[in-house]
């Protein structure tokens, strides 16, 4: 069943600062059953618009993982570099899954599939993950993509509005479309990716852009207030400037240690290397006596590692479980390593600078602590190899480079 509704939208309605402004004006719309497909009866007052294809949205069922498997190989040429979207049967389990929502896009005429879009939902960190949006080659330049993206945020926000409070994603810098889109909808640069990704077997950077429901900078962690090294300050000023986050410490943290105990943990590190599906390695670098470690994705076909993690009782630990990582990064020619660091261990993060990361971003609320029902902010420390790649950014992201 497809539900209908129509209102009138202005550019104005669009560009918001949180996820709760951008749903106010499509009230009308999100007060329905979750479960339905509706078509996008709302008008942007743009003329131009009235030319390109109106779009419905549903849904994925299993047997729309062909279709979707199409798209991706259609557009990608099999270049896509996580294969997991590449493979039908990891496609239908996302569909079946919780912790996922795929959405179609759909010709209201002859009902063809007109393009995808995928939704990774974190519950535990209340955290959603945009990714794939993805129009038929056919009908790009046809279809109407900022009204299927402003209908997908309407769909998904609203459903989730109680339990997602944050939302990213990382948009490509070969062109501008997906940034400004994002954008568009109020989600904004919070951070540089330096060759992060492989595409079309070119490297390319990412822009991370984030959206917040209110109610998490409402509960962002107010005991404590974060202490940040001096390289770190820009990336916050940036932030502050937006979120108005208040006041920090700023710590001239120098890499006090002790070396004799440095020298007897380095001498009882293993580096674990785990092969899993779609030629991804789980890494895991840790202490033969303790049960501090150091865990990460690596993946050779981008050759980059992130969903790097950390467990550590003392900087000493973190200083060689670092350093055997820069180790497997030199020996493995990794291009880019990411690590997302607490903005409250000043040494935490002067240790991860030594290493050659470099302070890329500063998140707020990006950890959800659930024993003190508070967000935490966070700093995204990345390296990269080779000469970055040129970039193509929004005004919104060129501001946030020339401010870091």
């Amino acid at each position: 069943m497809v539900i209908e509704y129509k209102s009138l939208i202005t550019y104005q309605d669009l560009f918001s600062n949180s996820t709760d402004q951008f749903l106010k004006p499509f009230k009308n719309i999100t007060e329905h059953k979750s479960s339905e497909g509706f078509s996008l009866e709302f008008e942007i007052i743009d003329k131009n618009r009235n030319k390109l294809i109106n779009p419905i949205i549903d849904f994925a069922t299993l047997e729309d993982a062909k279709a979707i498997l199409k798209i991706y190989l259609e557009i990608y040429k099999g270049t896509y570099p996580y294969k997991e979207m590449e493979n039908i049967i990891e496609i239908r389990a996302m569909i079946q899954s919780q912790n996922y929502r795929w959405l179609l896009f759909k010709d209201p005429i002859n009902n063809s599939i007109l393009g995808c879009f995928t939704y990774h939902l974190d519950f535990k960190n209340k955290r959603g993950y945009m990714r794939g949006f993805n129009i038929v080659p056919k009908y790009q330049k046809k279809v109407d993509a900022m009204k299927a993206l402003i209908g997908s945020m309407i769909k998904i926000w609203s459903e989730f509005k109680d339990k997602i409070l944050i939302w990213y994603s990382e948009n490509r810098t070969a062109h501008t479309s997906s940034q400004y889109l994002a954008y568009m909808c109020g989600i904004k640069p919070i951070a540089i990716l330096p060759n992060k990704d492989v595409f079309f077997d070119k490297i390319e950077s990412d822009i991370m852009q984030i959206a917040y429901n209110l109610q998490a900078l409402n509960m962002r962690r107010k005991d404590i207030m974060p202490q940040i090294i001096p390289e770190v300050v820009n990336c916050f000023n940036y932030s502050n400037q937006r979120y108005g986050l208040g006041k920090i410490k700023i710590k001239k943290k120098e890499l006090r240690l002790d070396f004799k105990k440095i020298k007897n943990l380095k001498n009882n590190t293993s580096i674990l290397l785990k092969k899993e599906r779609f030629n991804y390695f789980n890494g895991n670098i840790k202490f033969t006596e303790s049960d501090s470690h150091l865990k990460f994705i690596y993946n050779p076909l981008v050759n980059n590692i992130e969903k790097v993690k950390y467990k550590v009782n003392n900087a000493e630990e973190l200083y060689i479980l670092t350093s055997s990582l820069l180790y497997f990064i030199l020996k493995m020619k990794v291009r880019y390593c990411e690590v997302i660091v607490s903005a409250y261990e000043p040494l935490y993060q002067r240790i991860f600078f030594h290493f050659g990361l470099k302070p890329r971003g500063y998140i707020p609320c990006w950890h959800y602590n659930s024993v003190l029902n508070v967000f935490e902010d966070t700093i995204v420390f990345n390296l990269f190899y080779g000469n970055l790649i040129d970039t193509n950014l929004i005004d919104q992201a060129k501001e946030f480079l020339k401010m870091i």
